[in-house]
């Protein structure tokens, strides 16, 4: 296709997990061989797309217009609209949330929440908070040059972000066509309301689609067409390894008689004492013949804590690189893992749905280490969020809630691997919906139909 014939497109980034989504899943690739792509990021510079290009193949173009910032009275509308919008809808997330917060903040909020729930007003100050809040970011005169490039539409990587809904609702103005793409599963339940409206919307699977229709028929406006395209980032899940296991095992040096148990660890704020889960693990291992542990370690989390277990030999620590965006090789890295693993654990991540894509026996850490924390702090409570729940009543891990259970469970799943977890893509379908690498494919053909 000449370059003169393609339709000019937008494509904003403003969070690291919409860049993998995006970039590192390879979706870029085509994305850009049938558009012409300007990127409006604050995180992704010129020498980073430069790699980006390279990398892929590709030219993309850098835009320097600045990703435009909230206001104050923006950010006090989003707050009230947040606490409406998830107390009218009853989402399990946020209850477990609050309980976070004091007393009195607690006691505050339920008092406003009773009385405009008594007045019968909780629809119609949604509706008017988000009118508002789409109105007020409409007008931004910082995003006037974006109007020159004449684009044919406008993809938001991270649409529960506000900055990109102004960028969206400013060139609504101008009659520019716009795409939401919800970053992953737990967005909707737990990152407030979308304030733009766009024409499609793109989810993961029948659970995302539910809850934005659900969710989003209380303002009368909104009439998205819902795709369910999948999760392009797993696609390489589904291709032929891009190492054997001779060559992954040479790469961390692990003998090839050794069972490898990998644990992927989770952000810092959300389970603080993994490292007590590490000398868990090392325990156990030390005690065993011919198995190595992998830790991979969070974005997120301290790696800090794990250096005390480097000097082990049987243990390998991979380190994220530290950088505005992840490497562009960190998906690779992470499929390498989880296919060459013979087991994995992890500590209520989307690596649940990952390493089960990858047919591997799941274990999932369900207690705080050496211990009791209440419930408002332990990880415990990230299982009762509401994007969990349904893949809780899947059983395709086995969660452990003590020390014990977590050798219990080494002991079968290190044993029984192969039988225990045969079905599980079947059961993961109605998760991630492709079993097969198409997420891609079927992005770019939802993105065709939307551009005509």
């Amino acid at each position: 296709m000449d370059k003169i014939s393609k339709k000019r497109i937008l494509l904003l980034i403003t969070n690291a997990y919409a860049a993998t989504n995006f970039i590192h899943s390879g979706l870029i690739k085509p994305l850009a061989q049938e558009y012409e792509v300007y990127i409006l990021s604050d995180l992704i510079n010129s020498s980073e797309l430069e790699k980006i290009n390279s990398h892929f193949g590709i030219i993309t173009f850098k835009l320097t217009t600045p990703v435009p910032l909230e206001s104050w009275y923006i950010r006090q509308l989003r707050r009230l609209e947040k606490v409406i919008f998830f107390a009218f809808f009853q989402v399990d997330t946020q209850k477990i949330k609050n309980q976070q917060n004091s007393c009195l903040y607690i006691f505050f909020i339920n008092s406003i929440l009773k009385l405009i729930h008594s007045l019968g007003l909780s629809k119609t100050l949604l509706q008017f908070l988000r009118r508002q809040i789409i109105s007020v970011t409409q007008k931004n005169s910082t995003l006037d040059d974006l109007t020159h490039y004449q684009f044919s539409g406008v993809i938001s990587s991270s649409p529960l972000d506000v900055r990109e809904n102004t960028i969206v609702n400013f060139l609504k103005q101008k009659s520019i066509s716009s795409l939401a793409v919800i970053i992953s599963w737990d967005n909707l339940t737990s990152k407030g309301i979308i304030n733009a409206d766009h024409d499609h919307v793109f989810v993961w699977n029948e659970f995302m689609a539910a809850e934005y229709l659900r969710f989003y028929a209380v303002f009368k406006t909104v009439q998205s067409k819902i795709h369910i395209t999948g999760i392009p980032r797993f696609d390489i899940y589904f291709q032929p390894n891009s190492i054997d296991s001779l060559c992954f095992r040479e790469k961390y040096q692990i003998l090839s008689s050794n069972k490898i148990i990998l644990f992927a660890t989770s952000a810092f704020i959300h389970s603080p004492n993994q490292a007590d889960i590490v000398q868990h693990l090392t325990e156990y291992v030390s005690e065993k013949e011919n198995l190595t542990l992998i830790i991979r370690c969070h974005a997120g989390d301290d790696c800090e804590k794990y250096k005390k277990f480097e000097s082990l030999t049987f243990i390998r620590i991979w380190h994220p690189e530290r950088s505005n965006i992840p490497d562009l090789n960190v998906l690779q890295d992470l499929a390498e893992m989880l296919k060459n693993c013979d087991l994995c654990i992890q500590v209520a991540s989307t690596i649940r749905l990952e390493a089960a894509a990858c047919n591997k026996p799941v274990i999932s850490i369900a207690y705080d280490g050496n211990v009791d924390l209440p419930f408002k702090r332990s990880v415990k409570r990230l299982y009762a969020y509401s994007h969990q729940l349904p893949l809780n009543e899947l059983a395709i891990d086995h969660m452990v809630f003590n020390k014990k259970e977590l050798f219990d469970s080494l002991d079968d799943s290190l044993s029984h691997s192969s039988l225990k977890f045969a079905l599980n893509k079947g059961k993961l379908r109605r998760f991630i919906h492709h079993t097969s690498p198409d997420a891609t494919s079927s992005t770019i053909k939802s993105i065709r139909k939307w551009l005509g």
